[in-house]
């Protein structure tokens, strides 16, 4: 191998390594979002409060960022607008929806449910979009469906004062709208909107969509009472959202978005995690082997779907 070889292969090393460190703080860092939640509504704050500030700190930090780039957020045709639009509510649905798991089951058990969405967009793109159905991904679709039932039938989903039924029926239309989300950014090919300014606008209006639901149902927005709260307010918006958001493109541009997807499984885990160690949840055998084929299924749809893109 000549020097010149030698430094290439070193160069993409490098690249495939910082791209592996990426992708583990992307989808770690989005692990830590159930905590800093519950913590907010152990303080008093309401789901639309957590969403709004949530949103809102993330938009306004990736505005100052666009604005320092000289990147123009400004949305050119109703074309775009419209799909931005559409895309934003789903999002935010999925937001919602996945807040009211956290606080109803096990905050690890609806991460890894939410989890699944890459096995759901495979179910959906097989049966209702006609794509080729594949024995691979039935095969993994039916392992995952297995996994959620040892989920809803184990006694780790249980929290204190939680609605068991609740929790795990919007811990569901989180991922079935998370994945709706996806499909149609494919499919509307929203996706070539330039991604500072399309994430900018889903942030800027799930928080908008948050602070008039507040306006309607509770009055307003109740205030940040102190500066413990503050901290996990700035975790959930900075370290939850925008870190998670922005290590999550840097990865895809440096080994892919099929690795990167893969390693996203770190993203329910670091919330079992953490779960377990500062909520007072519990993992018992049934839960934890649905957990491990929940993850398992989805790893195999992922890598299943990448290989057929390359024949």
């Amino acid at each position: 191998m000549t020097p010149h070889q030698l430094m290439y292969e070193k160069k993409k090393r490098r690249i495939r390594l910082n791209g592996i460190f990426y992708a583990v703080i992307s989808s770690a860092s989005f692990g830590f979002s159930p905590l800093f939640s519950l913590g907010l509504i152990a303080v008093g704050l309401t789901n639309f409060d957590i969403l709004s500030y949530r949103w809102g700190i993330a938009a306004l930090v990736l505005m100052v960022y666009a604005f320092s780039k000289k990147k123009t957020l400004k949305i050119g045709t109703f074309d775009e607008a419209w799909k931005i639009i559409l895309l934003s509510i789903l999002r935010a649905v999925t937001s919602v929806t996945l807040l009211i798991g956290y606080a109803n089951i096990s905050s690890g058990i609806a991460s890894t449910i939410n989890f699944m969405y890459p096995v759901i967009v495979a179910l959906c793109m097989m049966f209702i979009f006609g794509e080729h159905k594949s024995l691979v991904d039935i095969g993994a679709i039916a392992v995952s469906i297995f996994g959620v039932y040892l989920l809803a039938s184990g006694d780790s989903l249980v929290v204190d004062g939680g609605n068991t039924t609740l929790g795990l029926t919007c811990s569901l239309i989180s991922a079935f709208s998370f994945s709706a989300y996806y499909i149609l950014m494919k499919r509307l090919r929203a996706d070539k909107i330039e991604v500072v300014k399309f994430t900018t606008w889903i942030m800027l209006l799930s928080a908008v969509y948050f602070v008039i639901c507040a306006l309607i149902f509770e009055d307003g927005l109740t205030m940040i009472p102190d500066g413990k709260s503050w901290l996990l307010v700035l975790g959930l918006g900075l370290w939850s959202t925008m870190v998670s958001n922005f290590t999550g493109v840097k990865a895809v541009r440096r080994i892919g978005p099929t690795m990167t997807s893969i390693l996203g499984a770190l993203q329910p885990v670091t919330a079992v995690i953490l779960g377990v160690a500062f909520l007072d949840e519990h993992l018992y055998l049934k839960s934890l082997i649905g957990i491990i084929l929940i993850l398992a299924a989805v790893t195999v749809v992922v890598m299943h779907q990448n290989t057929r893109k390359h024949h």
